[in-house]
């Protein structure tokens, strides 16, 4: 009887759990929208953005994570990484990671020609 009255909490945290992690759109396509069969088509996938938790489509970069100064070494944009003290300072010498997606949130600075450009922070 105990084990009933767990299983309605069980099911809501599952439920739970499984829209916050990225949409896989690789299997069935009935019943999608139009923009999420788009959305597969093009190699993307489905997740939840910005303070708003929008569902949006998000493609990787296939240079993600890869050191660089400058955006031409980038899909993406070339981002600077944060420390103990946050973001470097606006103009300091610096490398940093090419952008991992084309959906960026957060707070984070660009790099451009070896330099740290102001931060920016998009929610």
């Amino acid at each position: 009887m105990a084990g009933l009255r767990l299983f309605p909490v069980a099911l809501a945290l599952t439920l739970l759990g499984a829209g916050c992690a990225p949409q896989d759109m690789s299997g069935t396509r009935a019943g999608l929208s139009p923009a999420m069969r788009s959305c597969a088509a093009s190699g993307g996938f489905l997740d939840a953005r910005g303070r708003r938790q929008t569902l949006m489509c998000v493609h990787r970069f296939s240079d993600a994570g890869k050191s660089c100064t400058t955006k031409s070494d980038c899909s993406g944009k070339c981002l600077a990484e944060s420390g103990e003290n946050g973001l470097p300072a606006p103009g300091t010498a610096a490398s940093g990671r090419c952008q991992a997606d084309n959906r960026l949130f957060g707070c984070h600075a660009e790099i451009v020609d070896g330099k740290v450009r102001p931060g920016l922070c998009i929610d």
